[in-house]
C-alpha cells in the first residue's frame, strides 16, 4: 500500500482534496469504505445516526516531508531556514498529528468526517462506475489504520482507552478554566473590567440582576413611539461614548442608523412621535426576517441587541449581548437604562455578573471547533457561557490551571 507510512503533511493534502467533492460515486472507492465501515461499526454507538468515532495517529515526518525549502523561499513565503522551520513547527508541533475519525448513517446514506469535516459521502445508489479516483490513497490508508487500532482495542479496550487519555494532545480535548484563574495568566484581560465597573458600578449590575432574574411585573412601558425606541438606544450608545468624536451632533436616530443592522423592517420610516404607528409596524412589519433590534451590528455571537415586545397593552425591552468580546458594552448599556429609570430585562443577566466578577468558567474546545454557540458540549450545571480555543500563548499554564472533561471511552459491542 503506497500510502501506508505517508506522514501527516501528505494525509492532509488528500483529505482537503476528498473534503473538496466527498460525494463518492467510484465503485472501488466505496467498497473499501463499507469495509472501514464494517470495522467501525464493531464499537459501540456513541451518539445519533449511529455515530461512532475514533481516534487515528500520523507522524509528522521529517521538515522534507512539509515542503521543499527552496520552493518556499521562491515564492517568498519565508526569507530564511529558520521562518522556514518556525512554519513547519507552527502547522505540526507535535511529533504526532491525530484526526478525529467518525462516522454516521441516515436514510441508507453513509458519511465518514475528519475532524468533523464530511469527508467521504456514499450515496444511495444501486450501481456505482467503475472510474479512477484520487481518493483511492486516502481510503486505503484510512482502512489500514482504522483495522489496527480495531484490532488493537479487541486485544486490549481499557489499554487502548488508557494510551487515549494520556496521549491525545489538549489542543484536541474539552475543558473549563476559572476565569479568575484565566486573569491570572493574562492580568490584561481583568484590567479591562477593573477599570470600566468600579465597585458601585458591580453594586447596580447585582440590582439590574435581581430584577431581571424575578422579571418583575413593574418593569413594562406603557406606551412606545419610534422615537422613543431611538432614544433608548442612544442612551446605550452615549453610556458607551461612540460618537464622542463626532464634529456634528446626531440625532437619536441617526445614531440608530449608524450603529445598526441596517435590516430595519422599515422601523427608520416611521413618524417618531406617534405611538399607534409604532404599534402598527410592531404587529404587521416588524417580523419580516431583518434585524431591527440589532442595534450594535456584529456577528452571529457578538452584535448587541435591544428588543421590544408587546405583552398585552404595554411593552417590554430586553437587553441582550453577552458575548465577552461586547459585554463591557452591554453591561455599560444596562447601567445607563438603570440610572435613567428605564425599564427593561438583562438577558442572561447571572451568567454576565458572573463574568464581570471573574466567577464563572470559560468552555475550552478542541482546535477544530469554532468556539460559539458551543454550549451543547458543556454540562448545564457548569454554566458556560463563553469559549475558546486553547491558542498559541502560555499553553501549559492554561492546561495546569484548566480542568480537563473525560474523554468518551470506546467499547466493543458484546
Amino acid at each position: 500500500m503506497k500510502c501506508l507510512n505517508c506522514t501527516a503533511p501528505y494525509i492532509d493534502v488528500l483529505i482537503e482534496c476528498a473534503q473538496r467533492d466527498p460525494l463518492l460515486k467510484d465503485k472501488k472507492c466505496v467498497e473499501k469504505l463499507l469495509e472501514v465501515i464494517k470495522e467501525i461499526r464493531k464499537l459501540e454507538v456513541q451518539g445519533d445516526d449511529e455515530l461512532r468515532s475514533i481516534w487515528i495517529e500520523a507522524a509528522r515526518g521529517k521538515i522534507s516531508d512539509f515542503g521543499n525549502y527552496e520552493e518556499y523561499l521562491k515564492e517568498e513565503t519565508v526569507s530564511n531556514y529558520k521562518e522556514f522551520v518556525e512554519l513547519w513547527e507552527s502547522y505540526y508541533p507535535d511529533e504526532k498529528k491525530w484526526y478525529n475519525f467518525s462516522f454516521s448513517t441516515y436514510g441508507n446514506e453513509y458519511f465518514l468526517f475528519f475532524d468533523s469535516e464530511l469527508t467521504f459521502h456514499i450515496p444511495n445508489l444501486e450501481t456505482f462506475e467503475d472510474i479512477d479516483s484520487s481518493n483511492i490513497e486516502l481510503i486505503e490508508w484510512l482502512k489500514e489504520k482504522i483495522n489496527r487500532t480495531i484490532s488493537r482495542i479487541k486485544e486490549d479496550t481499557q489499554g487502548y482507552n488508557r494510551y487515549i487519555s494520556k496521549n491525545l494532545p489538549y489542543k484536541k480535548r474539552f475543558g473549563r478554566i476559572l476565569r479568575s484563574k484565566y486573569w491570572k495568566i493574562f492580568p490584561e484581560e481583568c484590567q479591562i473590567f477593573k477599570e470600566a465597573f468600579p465597585g458601585e458600578s458591580i453594586a447596580i449590575l447585582e440590582k439590574i440582576v435581581e430584577q431581571s432574574v424575578k422579571d418583575k411585573s413593574n418593569l413594562k412601558i406603557k406606551k412606545v413611539s419610534a422615537g422613543d425606541y431611538f432614544r433608548f438606544c442612544e442612551i446605550g450608545y452615549d453610556a458607551n461614548a461612540y460618537f464622542k468624536d463626532k464634529e456634528e451632533e446626531l440625532t437619536p436616530k441617526e445614531k440608530y442608523l449608524a450603529m445598526a443592522d441596517g435590516r430595519d423592517c422599515g422601523l427608520r420610516k416611521l413618524d417618531e412621535t406617534k405611538e399607534t404607528a409604532f404599534a402598527n409596524w410592531y404587529k404587521n412589519d416588524s417580523h419580516c426576517g431583518g434585524h431591527p433590534w440589532e442595534i450594535c451590528r456584529g456577528g452571529n455571537s457578538t452584535h448587541i441587541s435591544l428588543y421590544l415586545y408587546q405583552v398585552e397593552n404595554d411593552w417590554k425591552l430586553r437587553l441582550a449581548g453577552s458575548s465577552s468580546a461586547r459585554v463591557v458594552e452591554t453591561v455599560k448599556m444596562a447601567l445607563a437604562f438603570y440610572l435613567n429609570n428605564i425599564p427593561f430585562v438583562l438577558e442572561k443577566a447571572e451568567e454576565i455578573l458572573r463574568m464581570i466578577k471573574g466567577i464563572d468558567f470559560i468552555g475550552i474546545v478542541p482546535e477544530t471547533i469554532i468556539p460559539r454557540y458551543c454550549y451543547g458540549f458543556f454540562p448545564d450545571e457548569d454554566r458556560i457561557n463563553d469559549f475558546m480555543n486553547l491558542g498559541f500563548e502560555r499553553v501549559e499554564e492554561i492546561i495546569e490551571k484548566s480542568y480537563w472533561y473525560p474523554i468518551e471511552e470506546v467499547r466493543l459491542i458484546k
